[in-house]
């Protein structure tokens, strides 16, 4: 499930939300739902409906998957500590 989360990139910072350090939690239950949770890099992001759209789509095309819940979570807040290092490396050199 993560490599299909890496498809889904921060449009402001050109990385994928599982380098950015935003995916929290997946959970995929025996119904095949799933229940993931994540954060963003700012509570008021005001793109989280469609980042929030891209992780469910991208979610619905894993097989045996048969429904998705986004929960926005702000514990741990996120900060850029939470960065993979290779990302790290791309959104420094621009």
């Amino acid at each position: 499930m993560f490599e299909r989360l890496k498809t889904v990139t921060d449009p402001e910072l050109g990385v994928n939300i599982v380098d950015l350090g935003l995916v929290y939690k997946v959970n995929l239950n025996e119904n095949g739902k799933v229940n993931l949770d994540m954060t963003l890099t700012a509570r008021g992001c005001p793109i989280s409906n469609v980042i929030k759209y891209e992780v469910e789509e991208a979610l619905k095309g894993v097989p045996g998957v048969n429904g998705v819940t986004v929960n926005f979570v702000w514990e741990p807040e996120w900060n850029t500590s939470m960065i993979k290092p290779d990302a790290l490396k791309k959104l420094k050199s621009g």
